[in-house]
């Protein structure tokens, strides 16, 4: 074999070596930690969603008599981290916990840059929702019979009729989509747009310090 070929051959090896690293990077530089937990919603009236250091919170109800959570950890140490539940009387209790005991470099106030976690409920209709976010956004959709939404960071966007809907966010938009509703709304530095028209026996309370508030009515 001569120099050229040498070198070539070893050029060769040399990004094959190269590739594999960077694709071994890419494996292990960030894990994931999918669950999913499914269980009865017989004797549950409301469910209290602590929802600090998760980026997204997806909300369905439906004609069911079960509540599931799936859940999507993501990051750095994604793998660190699930979404765990606890049953308290008639209250299902949910929030992100970490898993594991030694120290990371980020404390708990900077987990959200090494960890983008993902959440979606599906639960029964008619049932009182609570959810409280430092970072995250809202989807929700379905028949609720109270629902409370307080948001640090985070916007939401909701599709949905509940008797009593208490929604606040500090900067985060405000999107509501409901009928036979009356509307208070309040935005301090932001957009208000919602029909005069809108009338009802439920009541809805909006709020936010520098988001837009926008409400629409269901056919």
């Amino acid at each position: 074999m001569n120099k050229f070929n040498t070198i070539k051959s070893w050029n060769t090896h040399f990004k094959t070596f190269l590739f594999a690293g960077l694709l071994c990077i890419s494996v292990f530089g960030f894990a994931q930690n999918k669950a999913v937990q499914s269980f009865s919603a017989n004797g549950i009236s409301e469910i209290i969603m602590n929802g600090d250091q998760i980026f997204n919170i997806y909300v369905i109800t439906e004609v069911t008599e079960t509540i599931t959570l799936k859940s999507l950890s993501d990051g750095e140490y994604g793998n660190e981290f699930q979404v765990v539940s606890e049953v308290k009387g008639k209250q299902l209790i949910v929030s992100l916990k970490r898993t594991v005991l030694h120290e990371t470099p980020d404390d708990k106030r900077n987990a959200h840059k090494v960890v983008a976690a993902t959440l979606e409920i599906k639960m029964p209709d008619n049932l009182n929702l609570l959810i409280k976010s430092d970072i995250g956004s809202v989807n929700a959709s379905g028949n609720f019979n109270e629902l409370k939404i307080n948001l640090t960071q985070g916007g939401c966007n909701i599709n949905a009729l509940a008797r009593l809907a208490t929604i606040k966010t500090i900067d985060g938009h405000i999107f509501v989509k409901t009928k036979d509703a009356v509307i208070s709304t309040d935005s301090h530095h932001g957009l208000v747009d919602f029909p005069s028209d809108m009338l009802g026996f439920n009541l809805w309370k909006l709020s936010t310090v520098g988001g837009n508030i926008t409400v629409k009515k269901q056919e």
